[in-house]
């Protein structure tokens, strides 16, 4: 089993701020809570959870178990604010050789290489774990989120007509995404 709590990771952001990956922890309630309570409803409201819900933010630490949920988050090094979460949902029963990718940045810090790089981790991450497959789920207007996981070796597979539904009631396509978890020119390498 892979060492979830001396796993650390440093990066350099485009702008040059530095930012710490490691996975959430217990002592992470708050700066979770917090970065969720500042996502603007535009973004929010394409989530598949309602993470202005300060209970259910807080029970993702409060319950963590790293056999369902692979949750790394990015941590801003001067600052220690978590700016942005990455989790790997694994699957159960027959499907428990799959994890579903779901990534979060702040919006001040997007297109900045922190979506890259985490998705990057969690692609390692995934074989350390024994995985074979990863799955997402991406809102199909979110074109240059679905380039990004093309770029890392994902595939569109399908898109879902009206699959996602917002808490206002409209509808939007998924494109539901794969990608195994080596590919096979890793597998050659």
């Amino acid at each position: 089993m892979y060492n979830h709590k001396g796993y650390r990771k440093f990066v350099n952001l485009r702008n040059g701020m530095r930012v710490m990956l490691r996975f959430l922890s217990e002592n992470d309630r708050e700066g979770l809570v917090q970065m969720f309570q500042e996502t603007p409803e535009e973004d929010a409201r394409f989530l598949k959870q309602d993470v202005r819900d300060v209970g259910l933010v807080g029970s993702w630490v409060d319950d963590l178990d790293y056999n369902k949920v692979l949750p790394i988050v990015a941590v801003e090094f001067d600052s220690k604010r978590i700016i942005a979460s990455a989790t790997l949902h694994k699957g159960k029963d027959a499907a428990r050789h799959i994890a579903e990718v779901r990534i979060f940045i702040s919006r001040p810090l997007r297109n900045l290489g922190l979506g890259s790089t985490m998705l990057d981790e969690l692609i390692a991450l995934a074989g350390k774990e024994g995985l074979q497959w990863l799955k997402a789920e991406v809102i199909a207007e979110q074109t240059k989120v679905i380039k990004a996981f093309r770029e890392k070796g994902f595939e569109a597979k399908i898109t879902l007509d009206d699959y996602f539904i917002r808490k206002d009631g409209v509808t939007h396509d998924v494109v539901l995404m794969i990608r195994p978890v080596m590919t096979r020119e890793e597998a050659e390498f």
